[in-house]
């Protein structure tokens, strides 16, 4: 049996931690019987974040990012678990389409789990994976818009049936509430067809439609409901006049730290879907995040290759890379307006470990994973896109200054 005792500061103090082979064995002021001894007393630990929204692409989006890179840049930012989106070449839309990304995911360095995804004609193919009662399965995602690749549920009735099937596998459903008949509608009436438009191109209206029709149908049906990436202050309110037990909602650190005006110095860099939004917006979502509104932070990773980016705005692909910069940005940002870090924690690891079921992770506690990021929050840092471990290396935040360095990462208690 291996025993790896971290000497480290916790949210509660200086703490020692004894690490038995994967799982947290004891906390407390006391130094155990150990074989090797990690000197984390400078730094602040806390759990490693669990993302569960993440792209990894990889098969045959593998220029892009793979399970292998991926995971480097999850740990490079001190994330330990990932969900991947099923919007990947094949998509994770049946039976074969799961198997392949199962077999490319034994690559991955960090725990891992994989969102299915709902289309207007799969339902039948859900239900033969989901009758099995998988446990990497966590969750079911539907997309009202096209964003990458992927396929659009626009019927009601269909979306309807969707939430139903989740709710008898008990299921959350996480949607992307963008709606496509609404975006139609702001692509013809814009003409001047620009990054700096973006914002008005994929026009609030569409995500508060969406986020409304979601809310009401989850109201009415009772299964669980995860909204993905919520960026205006009309969602936000939409939220609180639905929100319950079976309703989460997730924010990601562009949409709380980033506002359009930045399209006007980084360009394709920054298009994401939804786009950022106004900082009025932003302050709204901050606000959620200390009321409770907001349940999870996640990163969004979506990976493209500079190449593509750079090209002409309507060809560009939306998203970038997000695991290297979400943890550093978070936490630089929640000392600074001085919001707990333990706010933090609920958002990034205790609230989506409890959402999609992983047991005994997302706290530091005895008899759980030992799932351990390690944090310098004493110096400052730059965040230099180039030497990302993802293949996509460009971000938003490129050049950016973050008082947060990941010194050094545990996952199942071992050691990166």
């Amino acid at each position: 049996m291996r025993r790896l005792l971290i000497n480290c500061r916790t949210l509660e103090g200086i703490k020692n931690i004894l690490i038995k082979d994967e799982l947290i064995d004891y906390i407390g002021i006391e130094k155990p019987m150990h074989e090797e001894l990690v000197d984390c007393s400078a730094l602040l630990v806390i759990p490693g974040m669990i993302d569960a929204h993440v792209h990894v692409r990889d098969i045959e989006q593998c220029n892009k990012e793979t399970w292998e890179t991926a995971s480097n840049a999850a740990l490079s930012g001190g994330v330990t678990t990932i969900i991947d989106m099923p919007n990947t070449i094949p998509a994770t839309t049946n039976l074969k389409g799961l198997n392949i990304k199962r077999e490319a995911a034994k690559k991955a360095k960090v725990n891992y789990k994989f969102h299915l995804g709902a289309t207007e004609n799969n339902l039948q193919e859900l239900h033969e994976i989901l009758k099995n009662k998988p446990t990497d399965v966590a969750g079911i995602k539907v997309f009202l818009a096209g964003s990458s690749s992927n396929e659009v549920v626009a019927d009601e009735d269909r979306l309807k049936d969707i939430f139903k099937l989740a709710k008898k596998y008990d299921k959350v459903v996480l949607v992307h509430t963008e709606m496509q008949d609404c975006l139609n509608k702001w692509q013809k009436i814009i003409e001047d067809k620009f990054i700096q438009n973006h914002d008005q191109l994929r026009n609030r209206e569409c995500a508060n439609k969406g986020t409304e029709l979601v809310l009401r149908l989850a109201n009415e049906i009772g299964n669980k409901l995860y909204i993905c990436h919520i960026s205006t202050k009309e969602e936000i309110e939409l939220v609180k006049k639905y929100k319950n037990k079976k309703i989460f909602c997730e924010v990601t650190p562009h949409h709380l730290t980033l506002e359009k005006s930045i399209l006007e110095l980084i360009g394709n860099f920054g298009k994401v879907n939804p786009p950022l939004r106004s900082a009025d917006d932003n302050q709204v979502v901050w606000q959620a995040v200390l009321d409770g509104t907001i349940d999870c932070i996640g990163s969004d990773h979506a990976p493209h290759t500079i190449d593509e980016k750079i090209e002409d705005y309507p060809n560009a692909p939306s998203g970038f890379p997000g695991l290297e910069t979400a943890l550093p940005i978070l936490i630089t940002e929640f000392n600074e307006r001085k919001i707990p870090i333990e706010r933090l924690v609920e958002l990034t690891s205790t609230k989506p470990a409890e959402i999609f079921n992983f047991e005994k992770r997302g706290k530091i506690k005895e008899g759980y994973f030992a799932d351990i990021t390690a944090i310098n929050t004493e110096n400052e840092y730059p965040i230099v896109a180039s030497l990302f471990q993802s293949k996509a290396k460009y971000s938003p935040f490129d050049g950016s200054m973050v008082k947060a360095g990941i010194e050094a990462v545990f996952v199942n208690g071992k050691m990166y």
